[in-house]
């Protein structure tokens, strides 16, 4: 009896304890993302888009659109960070599919940043840290121009901390011409007008050379060195290394 007694006060015991408190997580959310916005807050990145500060020294990115990989020249003319938002940058610029020409503006908004080490170092780079960065943008060509529409999208981009500022590792040779990709920033995009509301996939890269035969197929052919696949010429690839000055104002003509 005495032993079923002791059981039964045992039992009753338990029951009345407080559960025990489980460690509370740490908040890694929480931390990431004020860690993020500290490196938002650090780091402006319009230069590195407009690849030039100066505006007479703007240059173009090459990129492709549609399933025949039509070659298309990006320049961003004018890139401003947001004053009160730091993820926010505002984009001025223009496009050119062969002889088309289209103004365009509007946003790329940063989604997430994080340090990362590179695949391939250049043993002539020095850097502080290397990060990549997300983000998505939507910028719309001018309306007063007849066929205008859309490019909404994804960037993605690795770039460089270096004490000079902030630059983009350079690709790096390999043996018979062929070259390692380097850093830089890629824009995955779809365009799409009220005249024409088909999507039609577009990619373009401040790096795009070296990424190209990622994208289009078979873009690079023969064994020794890289040479462009002839069948690309018809597209607009067999001048891809003019650098004219097609997206500047045309100047007034003096009386």
């Amino acid at each position: 009896m005495k032993l079923l007694l002791m059981l039964v006060a045992l039992v009753a015991a338990t029951a009345a304890a407080p559960p025990a408190k489980s460690p509370k997580a740490a908040p890694v959310r929480t931390k990431t993302a004020a860690s993020s916005q500290s490196l938002f807050r650090q780091f402006n990145l319009a230069p590195l888009w407009h690849l030039h500060a100066k505006k007479a020294e703007a240059q173009t990115m090459l990129g492709c659109m549609g399933p025949q990989y039509r070659r298309l020249d990006i320049v961003y003319k004018q890139v401003r960070r947001d004053g009160k938002n730091p993820t926010v940058y505002h984009v001025e610029g223009k496009s050119r599919e062969r002889e088309r020409i289209m103004p365009f503006r509007g946003t790329i908004t940063l989604t997430s940043i994080r340090k990362v080490k590179p695949e391939v170092r250049a043993s002539d780079f020095k850097a502080l840290a290397h990060y990549k960065v997300t983000g998505r943008f939507r910028l719309t060509e001018s309306p007063a121009e007849e066929g205008a529409g859309v490019f909404t999208g994804t960037l993605a981009m690795t770039f460089s901390h270096t004490a000079a500022g902030l630059a983009y590792m350079p690709a790096r040779g390999e043996e018979f011409g062929f070259m390692t990709p380097g850093e830089g920033a890629t824009f995955t995009s779809q365009w799409a007008s009220a005249a024409h509301p088909q999507p039609v996939k577009i990619v373009w890269a401040s790096n795009f050379m070296d990424i190209a035969h990622t994208v289009m197929d078979r873009f690079y052919i023969g064994d020794r060195g890289m040479h462009i696949n002839p069948k690309y010429a018809r597209v607009g690839w067999n001048r891809y290394w003019e650098n004219e000055e097609w997206w500047a104002e045309a100047e007034e003509p003096v009386l």
